[in-house]
């Protein structure tokens, strides 16, 4: 009774939190704001929705139609009704069928009176609302890159803390994760940069008080529904598989059992997905509350659409985020980590291993549920792929003895 109750608390404030941040930022000054978005317009309409970056190739692709969407969202806010533009969520469209995302942005920018409003209510959209603070004093260029800043200095605490507890080639195992799904594209973008800067906090929070609990329940709930506040649905399992990969790669072989270590990932899977949902489901009903409209029909009209599909069905989407892969270079590090398992090969990781692999499956258990937005958005959904294989590695090296610098 007492988990629960404090489940509860934890639950509010977090809510609290979520709605007293939306409301702060839509309150701010829109001067500079408006500034900074209107020069980032003229430059992100040049380089169009879906421009490559570094490598010309699909995989590598960015999303600027989506970051525009945010720079929208963010333009649209009216800071004399606070309360109502956090939770209402406007923005403007174009009845212009063919024009681009990053066209409309610059539309939008020059007061173009054929553009129409509407609400986009379903989501909390905290990216929209970081960025808000963020462009008070940032170009959206130099945002850009404290964005990229942060990536790095997020990676090299992760590392630091990682590896002297795990060794180097389960570092190596996870970084190379993270190389194969081409996560460097993430580092400058609003759209996906939160999930990834959420799953390596959860990481290096869960390296850091490991040791001093074995229930970690409350934090996977906290990350789940912080995923939500900030994740568009680009990749929101990113924050529960890779954390776990790390939780799992720290235990001892020895202490690990079957059916109690299977148990304790399921329920902090089933705590993360709790904190997730419960999110999601608030936000429709105080949307609903204080804009009047009904948030939760609409939501639920939505739902359907991104899990259901007359034309498609659940292995065409498996199947589409598969193919973004660069399957030689996921092959050489197979390979590679095969060839050092049997160099150090031990017997009595074969419990570890199997839990690894039950953690791989966690991509396609969301491609399967969420097959037609996994389908239509396969060029960057296909990272959630980051936790299978880096379980799969973990799961090679599980028979490996490496020397570690903290046991």
């Amino acid at each position: 009774m007492k988990k629960t109750i404090k489940f509860v608390w934890v639950f509010f404030l977090l809510i609290a939190i979520f709605f007293t941040f939306a409301v702060l930022s839509s309150w701010l000054p829109d001067t500079g704001i408006k500034k900074h978005i209107d020069k980032a317009a003229i430059s992100m309409q040049k380089a169009g929705d879906y421009p490559n970056a570094i490598i010309d190739d699909t995989p590598c692709r960015q999303d600027n139609y989506t970051d525009a969407l945010i720079l929208n969202l963010i333009y649209g806010i009216d800071r004399s009704t606070p309360i109502r533009s956090a939770m209402s969520n406007n923005m403007q469209g174009s009845s212009v069928t063919d024009l681009s995302e990053t066209g409309t942005l610059l539309l939008i920018t020059q007061k173009d009176l054929s553009l129409y409003t509407f609400s986009y209510a379903r989501y909390w959209h905290g990216t929209t609302f970081l960025g808000r603070f963020l462009l008070t004093f940032l170009s959206y260029s130099n945002l850009q890159w404290l964005l990229f800043a942060t990536s790095v200095l997020l990676f090299v605490i992760f590392i630091c803390l990682y590896y002297p507890r795990a060794g180097l080639w389960k570092t190596i195992a996870l970084m190379l994760s993270w190389v194969l799904v081409n996560g460097f594209v993430t580092q400058f973008s609003l759209q996906f940069f939160p999930v990834w800067a959420i799953t390596l906090i959860a990481s290096i929070l869960i390296i850091r008080f490991n040791d001093k609990s074995q229930d970690l329940g409350i934090l996977m709930f906290i990350i789940g529904a912080v995923t939500c506040y900030f994740d568009l649905l680009t990749t929101p399992l990113l924050s529960l598989g890779w954390p776990l990969v790390v939780w799992l790669s720290l235990q001892d072989p020895r202490d690990v059992t079957l059916k109690q270590t299977l148990w304790q990932l399921i329920r902090w899977s089933l705590l993360w997905g709790l904190g997730f949902a419960l999110s999601f489901v608030t936000k429709w009903i105080l949307g609903t509350l204080i804009i009047g409209t009904n948030v939760i029909k609409d939501a639920l009209k939505e739902a359907t659409t991104v899990v259901a599909s007359q034309d498609l069905t659940h292995w065409d989407a498996i199947a589409a985020n598969l193919n973004m892969l660069s399957w030689n270079m996921v092959l050489i590090a197979l390979i590679i980590v095969a060839l050092f398992t049997i160099w150090r090969f031990r017997y009595r990781g074969g419990m570890q291993a199997v839990l690894f692999l039950c953690i791989a499956l966690i991509p396609f258990v969301w491609y399967f549920i969420v097959f037609s937005h996994s389908y239509l958005h396969f060029w960057f959904t296909y990272r959630l792929l980051a936790v299978s294989i880096a379980a799969i590695l973990m799961a090679m090296l599980s028979f490996t003895k490496e020397r570690k610098l903290i046991s």
